[in-house]
């Protein structure tokens, strides 16, 4: 067996292990991050071209549905969005996500559209325009309906749902734009505040049911952002963000305080593993 058939194994094994499983699958998105008219030339970075045909054309949506899930129950939506050169596939698997997000407990389901694929990008497409993302939460919905998951008298509109997004790194850009216009109540960055400062303020202020979770690391290029944003949370907003180093985050910090800033010793690619943070952030309500 050649090395090229090998690494075309690698790289396939989390897609046939998803398609395996009833409880997970993919859909073409009207909605979706991309194509997007910003990137039908490609991206530049750095003298590199990446074509839009290989990198910014997959509308596909990963949808999970986990064995625990009850639709005659209130439910939620988790959204997650990748960083830099991954991919729907490489993420799920890299950081254990569909793992992680069963293993916490919530009457939720899992959506992860795919963003710009394997690029140094963040550009979150048509996610950054108003209405679009809760255009896409109404397709997700659909497709539930239509893989019988959900029953139309089930089916809620987009701002009846509680909404979570996370993501890591990159993933801080569409996140930011989205919770301009939708409604969304917690948000989860996995060493992602680069930027958008004042969208996250913004939002975070304007709810005491809006929850913060932001964790940042020492190399991973988020770290002075994260205590300028913390500084001004309560200097300029008047709010209480909570700081506090990983290592003493305890589930009473996760219960109690609804805008949390971790200081993390791990590397910019565990801290969504390590100590399966995702399962903890969600398991922990407030």
């Amino acid at each position: 067996m050649g090395l090229k058939t090998i690494l075309l194994g690698l790289l396939l094994l989390p897609f046939l292990v998803f398609a395996q499983k009833s409880n997970t699958y993919r859909f073409q998105a009207i909605n979706a991050m991309f194509p997007d008219t910003a990137r039908a030339a490609g991206h530049q970075y750095q003298g590199k071209q990446f074509p839009a045909s290989l990198h910014y054309n997959d509308a596909s949506v990963l949808v999970h549905i986990p064995d625990h899930f009850k639709p005659t129950k209130p439910f939620e939506l988790v959204f997650w969005f990748h960083g830099w050169y991954n991919n729907i596939d490489s993420a799920t698997a890299f950081f254990r996500l569909l793992e992680q997000f069963d293993a916490s407990g919530r009457n939720a389901i899992f959506a992860f559209p795919e963003g710009p694929k394997n690029a140094p990008d963040s550009y979150g497409g048509k996610l950054e325009q108003p209405g679009v993302f809760d255009a896409l939460v109404q397709e997700v919905l659909t497709s539930l309906q239509r893989q019988k998951i959900l029953k139309k008298k089930q089916l809620p509109l987009a701002n009846d749902l509680a909404i979570t997004l996370a993501g890591h790194s990159g993933a801080y850009r569409v996140i930011s734009k989205i919770i301009v216009h939708a409604n969304i109540k917690e948000v989860f960055l996995f060493d992602a505040l680069y930027g958008g400062n004042e969208h996250f303020m913004k939002w975070v202020a304007a709810s005491e049911k809006h929850r913060l979770i932001n964790i940042y690391t020492k190399d991973g290029g988020t770290r002075e952002n994260s205590l300028l944003v913390a500084k001004e949370l309560k200097n300029k907003w008047n709010l209480n963000p909570v700081l506090v180093d990983e290592k003493d985050l305890t589930n009473l910090h996760l219960f109690n305080h609804r805008i949390l800033f971790i200081d993390s010793h791990q590397q910019h690619n565990e801290v969504i593993t390590y100590q399966n943070n995702l399962e903890r952030y969600l398991k922990i309500r407030i």
